[in-house]
């Protein structure tokens, strides 16, 4: 089930709002944004997700497994 746009602005805003405040430069913002995306993706026990913006892009957050290090 996917965010509705509203949803999603609203997500948006308010992460602008704190990227904003702690003055973090875009590299920082990408940087913070790719590890909270692990983090998701740990915390729901996957190994993998893959997120879809249709007419916008994709990104794929992959985990590696303990026998893969």
């Amino acid at each position: 089930m996917a965010l509705t746009d509203e949803q999603s602005q609203e997500l948006m805003d308010a992460i602008i709002e704190k990227c904003e405040a702690m003055e973090l430069s875009p590299e920082e913002i990408i940087d913070g944004l790719g590890r909270a995306l692990m983090s998701a993706t740990m915390a729901f026990e996957k190994q993998s997700a893959s997120i879809t913006v249709e007419g916008v892009g994709y990104c794929d957050v992959v985990l590696e497994t303990a026998s893969s290090k």
